[in-house]
């Protein structure tokens, strides 16, 4: 019985080994535009000996009197037929500049649908042989060559660091008006430092906020770190503009009654608050812009607040803030 399942194991392996094997693949001429024809005789040459060293293939290089053109399909497909290969191989070395796009693609004969494709840049010809070794070990497969992360295998063109576009920004003072809804109606005003970073589809803004600098008991001190992002409308000179973002704030709550126990650090506290809202850039395409806004801002932390109960006695409360808050400002 033992000998009966080795010999039917042995069978399959050899049946699987002769069914790869003896897919004979035709190469066709590879096409090159703005190169030396030596290097894509050599190219061939690669992708031969990488081919054959996978051991998936057999690969059929093209001779001198096929009747076929570079980079023509049908005659490619034809002599494919011809010599008895169910697939064939096209290949395209193409200079822009100082890199060359390689682009390789894999077809089963008489189907203009490639089954495999994919495309490369090379920095100079020394890129070539990776590239080639990285598309031998891949095509054909349901891997592309430009997810292989052999590290033997890293081309120059990989490792040059990718060009970052540039942003303009503006760094200006803001005034604020902030209207408290709740726990107590009260409008409060401030200033404050901007940054706002314009990427084109998308702006960038960090804020620093100082509003009410004096000592009433049911109106606190707001400190603010602010970060926020925005989607302008368009690209026009006057933008406007929505989004939100996320600040981390201190608020304190100044007591001057002798009669409380409490102290100012009491009556301070700190967390985040959220906002969203919009506003307009206006002379954007200037080297001094004026930024109008309105956000609608809620925390996520209480707030203690100093309250009269009756007839000259006090207490101390925790209250939750939301309220909406108006700038306008001036960048450079």
């Amino acid at each position: 019985m033992m000998n009966r399942l080795k010999t039917l194991f042995i069978v399959a392996l050899a049946f699987t080994a002769l069914t790869y094997a003896t897919e004979r693949v035709y190469l066709a001429p590879f096409s090159t535009v703005g190169i030396d024809k030596d290097l894509g005789i050599t190219t061939e040459k690669l992708m031969h000996a990488y081919i054959d060293e996978n051991g998936r293939y057999v690969l059929v290089n093209y001779a001198e009197d096929d009747s076929v053109k570079v980079g023509d399909y049908e005659s490619i497909n034809k002599v494919a037929i011809q010599k008895n290969c169910s697939k064939f191989i096209m290949a395209e070395f193409t200079r822009l500049g100082q890199s060359v796009v390689t682009s390789f693609k894999l077809y089963n004969v008489n189907n203009e649908k490639p089954v495999w494709s994919d495309r490369l840049k090379a920095a100079n010809p020394d890129d070539f042989d990776p590239i080639i070794e990285r598309v031998a070990r891949n095509i054909g497969s349901k891997r592309l060559t430009t997810d292989d992360d052999d590290i033997y295998t890293v081309t120059e063109q990989e490792t040059i660091k990718p060009r970052k576009k540039g942003i303009s920004g503006y760094f200006g003072l803001n005034i604020i008006g902030d209207l408290e809804l709740t726990p107590n109606t009260n409008m409060l005003a401030g200033i404050g430092l901007f940054a706002l970073f314009d990427a084109k589809k998308i702006f960038f803004g960090l804020d620093f906020t100082l509003t009410n600098m004096g000592d009433e008991l049911n109106k606190p001190t707001f400190y603010d770190f602010s970060l926020s992002v925005y989607y302008p409308f368009g690209s026009s000179n006057n933008t406007p503009f929505v989004g939100g973002g996320l600040s981390y704030s201190w608020h304190i709550t100044f007591d001057d009654n002798d009669e409380l126990p409490y102290t100012a650090e009491e009556l301070s506290t700190n967390g985040l608050t959220g906002f969203v809202g919009g506003g307009i850039l206006l002379n954007r395409a200037s080297s001094v812009a004026f930024l109008l806004q309105a956000k609608y801002f809620i925390d996520f932390f209480n707030t203690p607040y100093v309250e009269e109960t009756s007839s000259k006695k006090y207490k101390k409360t925790n209250k939750h803030i939301q309220g909406l808050k108006f700038s306008i400002g001036i960048g450079f």
